[in-house]
C-alpha cells in the first residue's frame, strides 16, 4: 500500500474563523476613527470661524476714527451693557454681535440692519475686545474669541497708529 497524501488544497475552517476575527477587529479599529475625525473635522471649522471673527473685528476697527477706539475697551458680543454709546463704533459693534451671537441675548436688530449685513449664521460665540493706549499715538487692540466645545480661545493682536 502507498501511504496517503494528505489534501493541502484550502483553509481549515479555524484558519477561516481566526483570519475573520482578525479582518473584525481591523474594521472596528477604523470604524472608530471615522467619528473622532468628523469631530476634529467641525472643531477645525469652528476655529476657523473664530480666527475670521477675530480678524474682522481687527479690520474694523482699524477703519474707526482713531480717537473713537478706546470706547470699545471692555465690549463683549453676549453683554448689551458694554455696547459703545455713539456712532460709529455703536453700528459696527452691533455688526460683531449679530456676526458672533446672532439675536438673543438682549439683542434685537433692525430690519435696515439685516438687510445691509445680510444672511449669516451665528456660531454662538463670544468675542471681547480689550483696547489699551501704550502711548498718544497708539492704540493695541486685543479680540479674544471663545468658541462653545472649543477648549482654547482665539486672541488676536494689532497696533494701531495714528498718522496725523
Amino acid at each position: 500500500m502507498m501511504p496517503r497524501k494528505s489534501d493541502s488544497r484550502g483553509f481549515t475552517i479555524v484558519e477561516v474563523l481566526i483570519a475573520s476575527m482578525i479582518l473584525l477587529v481591523a474594521l472596528l479599529v477604523l470604524a472608530g476613527m471615522f467619528p473622532m475625525g468628523y469631530r476634529q473635522v467641525a472643531d477645525a471649522g469652528r476655529m476657523t470661524l473664530a480666527v475670521t471673527g477675530a480678524r474682522q473685528i481687527l479690520e474694523d476697527t482699524g477703519g474707526l476714527p482713531f480717537a473713537s477706539l478706546t470706547n470699545l475697551n471692555g465690549f463683549d458680543t453676549t453683554n448689551p451693557a458694554t455696547l459703545p454709546a455713539n456712532e460709529p463704533e455703536l453700528a459696527t459693534a452691533r455688526r460683531w454681535v449679530y456676526m458672533f451671537a446672532g439675536p438673543g441675548n438682549g439683542f434685537t436688530f433692525t430690519s435696515a440692519e439685516l438687510a445691509q449685513w445680510g444672511t449669516v449664521t451665528p456660531f454662538g460665540g463670544r468675542a471681547t475686545i480689550q483696547v489699551t493706549s501704550p502711548s498718544a499715538t497708539l492704540r493695541q487692540a486685543s479680540v479674544t474669541v471663545t468658541v462653545p466645545g472649543l477648549p482654547p480661545q482665539v486672541q488676536l493682536t494689532t497696533v494701531i497708529a495714528s498718522m496725523f
